[in-house]
């Protein structure tokens, strides 16, 4: 453990399923960060154990779910489990497959003390970067740049925030996780912070790119590529995605145009290039479809196994 705050303590919770085994060394290196570390593992199959053992090995704990329910579920699980068991002052939330750089903690904890101290309440502070790649921005309040639609990952969040917004939405199963509880925050009155100089390495996925009858398509003498994710996921996208413009749409017209100028820039790519379009334009119909009947969870599992 080590974080400049002395007094003000930490707990890390990592979401993983099938973890690898690079998680291990990543677990050691967060130890030097915080104060304590819970790894919950949403139900990953047979073939996980050795590495989960490997975990608790570690001095991590690891809380195992019996099904896997989606990463609200399982951060939530580790978050009250931390704060029954030693009511940190701040909580971590990380994918498995994130990196901190150095002092990252102790970096984003010096600047909840300078937001507080000029006035400003904090939700959180997340991210300036994810494997190079910058946090976008929207804003600033009093000097401190408001993160527009932040990943979860790397999220340091004072358990005043957790006792006033509430926990991560569970009935979102994955995707928009983040962009609901970043949303809540800010209806709550609360910052949404980009740390500066806190960075993470992260897996960023698939990269699929763009091909015309064999040939890959540039602009501007730059190929194009687009973030590939199975119809699975493109369902949670779209279905999460509309939901999120029916809940802030009223009161946060200007986020909601955004992010839904993103989103339909990276789905036109993907079911323009993507080698299965039928299946993600399906799995995307059944996602608006269920949206608008407020049909939340996981999956249907009739339709999963069709996708």
């Amino acid at each position: 453990m080590a974080n400049s705050q002395g007094h003000q303590t930490t707990a890390a919770v990592i979401a993983a399923y099938r973890p690898s085994p690079t998680l291990v060394s990543t677990v050691r290196a967060l130890a030097m960060q915080v104060d304590h570390i819970v790894i919950v593992d949403d139900g990953s199959p047979e073939g996980s154990a050795g590495v989960l053992a490997e975990l608790e090995g570690t001095g991590a704990t690891v809380l195992r779910l019996p099904t896997n329910q989606g990463i609200a579920v399982a951060l939530n699980t580790g978050v009250n489990h931390a704060r029954e068991q030693w009511l940190p002052d701040y909580f971590i939330t990380l994918d498995q497959d994130s990196v901190l750089s150095e002092d990252y903690v102790a970096t984003a904890l010096e600047t909840v003390a300078r937001a507080q101290a000029a006035g400003v309440g904090v939700g959180f502070v997340c991210a300036a970067s994810y494997s190079g790649h910058p946090s976008p921005a929207m804003g600033e309040i009093q000097g401190f740049r408001q993160a527009f639609d932040p990943m979860q990952s790397g999220f340091v969040i004072p358990r005043k925030t957790i006792e006033s917004v509430g926990p991560f939405a569970s009935d979102f199963f994955i995707d928009g996780v983040d962009s609901d509880f970043t949303m809540r925050c800010r209806e709550a009155g609360l910052a949404t912070i980009i740390g500066p100089d806190c960075a993470i390495e992260h897996d960023l996925g698939e990269r699929g790119k763009a091909v015309v009858l064999g040939r890959s398509v540039s602009l501007f003498g730059r190929e194009i590529s687009f973030n590939y994710h199975s119809p699975s996921r493109i369902y949670y996208i779209c279905r999460n995605g509309t939901v999120l413009t029916k809940r802030y749409a009223r009161r946060y017209p200007k986020w909601v145009a955004r992010r839904l100028i993103e989103e339909s820039k990276a789905h036109l790519l993907r079911f323009l290039f993507s080698p299965n379009r039928v299946k993600l334009l399906t799995a995307a119909a059944a996602g608006f479809r269920d949206a608008l009947r407020s049909r939340m969870g996981r999956i249907p599992a009739d339709l999963e196994t069709r996708l």
